[in-house]
């Protein structure tokens, strides 16, 4: 079984290599070599760290900054195209 501080290492080597869906796959081929122990841990370490993001999304988005501006931005767009006869 891997240790979580080498899962974690390998985790953050295919993210510095790799993004979005190549991401995904990387993460899932990696996956396939391990043993269940492993898997499971891999698979905590993945969830905790979406979490992170999630909260930091989160986050900035009730600081009322970029994210939220943008779609605030968007809205009023979207309203203004609706009001157009």
């Amino acid at each position: 079984m891997a240790s979580r501080a080498e899962l974690e290492r390998r985790v953050d080597e295919l993210a510095a290599e790799f993004d979005g869906q190549a991401f995904a796959d990387a993460v899932r081929q990696y996956s396939d070599g391990l043993d269940a122990g492993s898997r499971e841990e891999l698979k905590a370490i993945l969830l905790a760290r979406a979490r992170v993001f999630e909260d930091t999304i989160h986050d900035r988005f009730e600081a009322k900054g970029w994210l939220r501006r943008t779609l605030d931005r968007v809205a009023a767009a979207e309203r203004r195209a609706r009001e157009r006869p």
